[in-house]
């Protein structure tokens, strides 16, 4: 039962940003110009530096929005990234409860690193890496999420119906990881995290990846307990996305795309809690 409330908490938890999301993208769709949508790809250069910012709210929210709004080209990579990187979702009000010192520091370092990372990989990263959208296209976004949400008059309907069939998948998927936490996830996740030091950046990073929220919530308890270093559990809280990137798989077609952003978010998970580890 507690797995079944918790599943279900965090997918209504997800419901108002998944609506409100796919409200503004088929506003955008039925009520503006192509040329409009052109110039908010345009101003995106400074995606990067709100998306960050984001991070500061504890919630996951932002991210699923994030995945979304990069599927349909309205957002670059590199403001997706600097979103999945920035979100922790409760890391700061449990480091500030646990009367963990200078908790605000930590997770401000971390947005800071999250903007940089950003807007480096917006300006260096090679296009045949990771393809920028041209053109926004929430059109065919619509028609591969087969959605028949054409109701051009009723856009909060058509909103409605995304934020559904996501919503179903989002409860399935937090049903299945939360029973693999529960029945014994926690403690293998602390064997491997104490038992290898050496290694537990690269190991935090991949927990990070889990699509969930619990994984953020693990580090930072750990973290408090004194059974990890700071920089364990920056590379475990800056990898995780929350449901984010679940969703990116679910509405972005390009498969390949899809895992070359997942390795980008743990190899970035990585460097910094070790570059944290030496400076902190």
């Amino acid at each position: 039962m507690d797995i079944l409330i918790d599943s279900l908490y965090e997918t209504l938890a997800l419901f108002p940003y998944l609506f409100l999301t796919y409200l503004a993208l088929e506003f955008l769709e039925h009520k503006t110009s192509r040329k409009t949508l052109s110039y908010i790809k345009k101003s995106g250069s400074y995606g990067p530096v709100a998306g960050g910012l984001l991070g500061l709210i504890p919630q996951c929210g932002f991210s699923v929005a994030a995945a979304n709004l990069y599927a349909t080209g309205i957002i670059t990579l590199g403001t997706l990234m600097a979103i999945f990187l920035s979100t922790s979702d409760e890391m700061l009000p449990i480091l500030i409860s646990g009367g963990a010192g200078a908790a605000l520091i930590v997770q401000i370092l971390g947005i800071i690193f999250a903007i940089a990372s950003g807007v480096l990989l917006d300006i260096f990263l090679p296009q045949k890496f990771i393809r920028h959208k041209q053109e926004p296209d929430i059109e065919a976004f619509c028609q591969r999420e087969k959605c028949k949400c054409d109701d051009k008059e009723n856009i909060w309907h058509s909103a409605y119906k995304h934020t559904e069939k996501i919503s179903i998948f989002i409860f399935i998927f937090s049903l299945i990881v939360n029973a693999v936490f529960a029945f014994g996830g926690r403690e293998t996740v602390q064997l491997l995290l104490t038992g290898m030091p050496i290694l537990s950046k690269f190991i935090a990073a991949g927990v990070g990846l889990i699509p969930s929220c619990y994984p953020s919530v693990l580090l930072t308890q750990l973290y408090l307990d004194n059974a990890i270093t700071l920089g364990t559990m920056l590379a475990g809280t800056l990898s995780n996305a929350g449901l984010g990137y679940l969703v990116l798989y679910r509405v972005n077609p390009n498969r390949k795309e899809n895992l070359r952003i997942l390795a980008l978010l743990y190899g970035l998970g990585v460097v910094f809690g070790i570059v944290a580890e030496i400076l902190l």
